[in-house]
């Protein structure tokens, strides 16, 4: 079961999975870094072409719109670094009020479970660096190991690209 979220683009209303809803929200706040400061009518612009696209791919406004069609969307439209280079920053206070930073066990990089190559990811550290830390704790004693095999249980893998 997936939680869904109810967003309204270019003043359409669109029920949305939360890993697409955080794609589409990353994807949107790089290209609004990469607009000139209060260039309001070019991101306008570019949300509606994203509610035309998502009308023609869910026929029906009950279906909820998933990762992958926001994926599709987004090689449609074209990637962020095709509208130039980034003026701002990440607005980092903006991004941790909208949950989008999450923990997950890494698909990708990992060696046993993913926990050390998630903790990589989430704090962005290099996760030889992680491995060889929780490595030192276990051998020095201590609840590593059963903090290690807890995350392993408990949380979740990054969600698949499709």
């Amino acid at each position: 079961m997936k939680e869904t979220i109810n967003v309204n683009i270019a003043q359409q209303a669109f029920t949305m999975d939360m890993d697409a809803y955080s794609a589409l929200t990353a994807y949107l706040d790089d290209i609004s870094r990469r607009m000139p400061e209060g260039d309001t009518e070019t991101m306008a612009d570019i949300e509606s072409r994203i509610a035309e696209i998502f009308r023609e791919r869910v026929p029906s406004p009950m279906m909820v719109i998933t990762y992958s069609v926001v994926k599709n969307t987004m090689s449609q439209i074209g990637d962020a670094e095709n509208f130039g280079m980034a003026n701002r920053p990440l607005n980092d206070s903006k991004n941790k009020n909208r949950g989008v930073l999450k923990f997950y066990r890494s698909r990708s990089n990992r060696s046993i479970a993913g926990v050390c190559g998630g903790l990589s990811e989430y704090f962005g550290i290099d996760a030889t660096l992680i491995r060889i830390l929780a490595l030192v704790c276990i051998f020095a004693g201590g609840a590593t190991l059963w903090l290690y095999l807890i995350l392993w249980l408990v949380v979740p893998y990054e969600p698949k690209e499709k």
